[in-house]
């Protein structure tokens, strides 16, 4: 079973992976000449630097440098795994592509097959095409921490469901390290725990859960050797550099979006508002197609930190930070089932994966 679920993973993701790497050549050698692309020059090998853009060269600064002040709010585990990576390729960016990547088809064998546990093969094979076919899924193979963060997730589960506690707790405790949203994993698995012991907290048993919002002690005392700050992961988000980015109500920054369409024509950002009202409606519609509660509390908590920041002058990245919500893609697979528009969004899904991709390529900001 293992065999055969991991092959029909790996016929999804190697499509996906060759597909990315003629969008790369189609926008270097054919677009070029009307889409000019701007590049970092990062590394000599034509995929690799085109697929290095923005938060890419943080992860690679903190990698080989360590932290500063404005490097703080980059969680340290995937820069840690590219440092250590680095000493056997020698290549920081071969070592980050390397972690994304392998990350990401982890990551695809246990949605798969936690999907397929809930809701049978065509579903499950549906939703890992729907997560890598993302409008903004190029995020998965660039050296961003989203397929790092999936994987631990996604793993960390499996081993919840299973009553494995210390996995699930070490698995949720790197999640915590490699992004913020992996602290709400602690919320998911005690309520996993509070159905397990007949609507009860067993204290003894939920010990272990502790690890995941500990874990960030690690992080702060990090920080505190190489800034001086343990919280500057905070305070450095609520600076000039990062925008004043800071918690409001729920849509605030979304509001603000539109405003800025409205008012100065600025389309990203009803790109951004675009994307996160349309995931919105999967949050929503999650309570009628998810029967897992703690996939509920995962979807809903990691959506709601995003949707209730804001940035005063700066983006907010909402099309990346939606990616990792993965309970969303299996109610996406699930509505398209029931209204039959499988084929109809995979074609649409397809086409702006692509726009997206050669935009990213060409070095646009998408997000």
């Amino acid at each position: 079973m293992f065999k055969e679920d991991l092959k029909r993973v790996s016929y999804i993701y190697a499509l996906n992976k060759l597909y990315i790497v003629f969008l790369v050549w189609l926008t270097r050698e054919i677009l070029c000449p009307v889409l000019p692309t701007i590049t970092d020059g990062l590394h000599p090998n034509v995929v690799f630097d085109s697929l290095i853009h923005w938060d890419a060269g943080w992860f690679l600064r903190i990698a080989g440098q360590g932290y500063d002040y404005n490097s703080a709010p980059f969680f340290p585990m995937f820069p840690a795994l590219i440092h250590l990576l680095t000493i056997i390729t020698k290549d920081g960016v071969a070592a980050g592509f390397l972690i994304s990547n392998i990350a990401l088809l982890v990551a695809c064998y246990f949605l798969y097959i936690i999907a397929k546990a809930d809701y049978g093969e065509k579903i499950a094979t549906t939703t890992i095409f729907i997560m890598l076919f993302f409008p903004t899924a190029i995020f998965f193979t660039s050296i961003y921490s989203e397929s790092l963060l999936l994987a631990f997730v996604l793993a960390s589960f499996y081993f919840a469901r299973r009553g494995r506690w210390i996995w699930a707790s070490l698995l949720g405790a790197c999640a915590a390290l490699t992004r913020n949203v992996g602290v709400v994993l602690f919320f998911a698995f005690l309520y996993i725990q509070y159905q397990e012991n007949y609507k009860r907290i067993n204290l003894r048993k939920a010990v272990p859960l502790l690890l995941i919002p500990a874990s960030l002690l690690i992080f702060m005392l990090i920080l505190w050797k190489q800034t001086g700050d343990p919280l500057a992961f905070a305070h450095s988000l609520n600076s000039e550099y990062w925008g004043y980015r800071h918690f409001k109500y729920p849509g605030a920054g979304q509001l603000l979006n539109l405003s800025l369409f409205f008012n100065s024509s600025e389309f990203y950002s009803l790109f951004e508002s675009g994307m996160a009202l349309l995931f919105l409606f999967l949050v929503i519609r999650s309570f009628k197609y998810l029967d897992d509660m703690p996939l509920l509390i995962f979807l809903t908590l990691g959506f709601m930190i995003p949707f209730s920041s804001v940035v005063d002058n700066l983006p907010l990245g909402m099309p990346r930070y939606i990616l990792v919500l993965f309970p969303g893609y299996i109610t996406l697979a699930r509505l398209l089932y029931k209204n039959r528009l499988t084929q109809i969004y995979s074609i649409i899904s397809v086409f702006v994966f692509s726009v997206i991709c050669i935009l990213f390529v060409a070095g646009r900001w998408i997000s």
